[in-house]
């Protein structure tokens, strides 16, 4: 599928087709106007097993452009939740590009979650491979992908989490200081990081209605004016969802 800037307004534009001597082709005009700025396309599935994958493996030909490699959760409630590698390309020659899980950098709502768990070690949670650009420089671009493949060897154990009650407790611990001390910005980041590994890694220990509570106020987090204003958006979101936890 492909999601282009135009979710929010933008006017970029892009497709992707089959290639007549293999893999696709990912092509379009990348536009700055309305905001915009970013194009991109992903895949609809993925093979389930990942045990062993320790770095994706991407065949492209590419433009001379820098494109961004793209990893994301299955559920729906976690779709703003990603990882993000860049990588080079070099115009019109077949380049083989091997990204680590361990280098990819975690985001929500375009902000980076650089104390949130590793790809590697929530790659059961997979749900699909992309790519995207978004290097300012507006104009055509065109990028075919021959082929994208995991690479096996040795990974760290995936991320166990104790009870969420629990660490939802130890992010206010560590936030309330920071936030009474005058750095509302990184009590602000502590909860969101907590609120984001929570999802990623223990989405059973939570009902529906308080995935949604998550998933909202990290969405309004992103929105506030203020760091003040973004704290205490997720200060409540946690102790909603923090009530009805065992």
């Amino acid at each position: 599928m492909v999601v282009n800037d135009t979710v929010m307004g933008g006017v970029s534009e892009a497709e992707v087709k089959p290639h007549p001597d293999g893999g696709v082709t990912f092509s379009g005009d990348l536009s700055l106007e309305n905001n915009g700025g970013f194009t991109s396309t992903r895949t609809g599935d993925i093979p389930r097993d990942w045990s062993n994958v320790s770095a994706l493996k991407f065949e492209v030909v590419g433009d001379g452009r820098t494109y961004i490699a793209t990893v994301r959760t299955p559920q729906r409630s976690m779709r703003r939740i990603y990882y993000r590698q860049a990588f080079d390309t070099v115009a019109g020659e077949a380049t083989t590009i091997t990204l680590p899980l361990e280098d990819f950098e975690a985001y929500t709502f375009g902000r980076r979650r650089p104390s949130a768990p590793s790809l590697a070690q929530v790659r059961s949670r997979v749900g699909s491979i992309g790519v995207m650009l978004a290097d300012k420089n507006p104009g055509p671009f065109s990028l075919r992908i021959m082929s994208v493949t995991g690479v096996t060897g040795e990974s760290p154990e995936p991320l166990t989490v104790g009870s969420a009650r629990s660490a939802l407790i130890d992010a206010i611990e560590r936030g309330v200081p920071l936030f009474n001390q005058g750095d509302a910005d990184r009590c602000a980041d502590v909860y969101a990081t907590a609120l984001t590994t929570l999802l990623l890694a223990a989405p059973d220990q939570f009902s529906s209605d308080q995935t949604e509570v998550i998933v909202v106020a990290l969405q309004k987090a992103q929105q506030a004016e203020t760091d003040e204003e973004r704290a205490w958006i997720l200060r409540r979101a946690i102790d909603a969802v923090a009530v009805g936890l065992p």
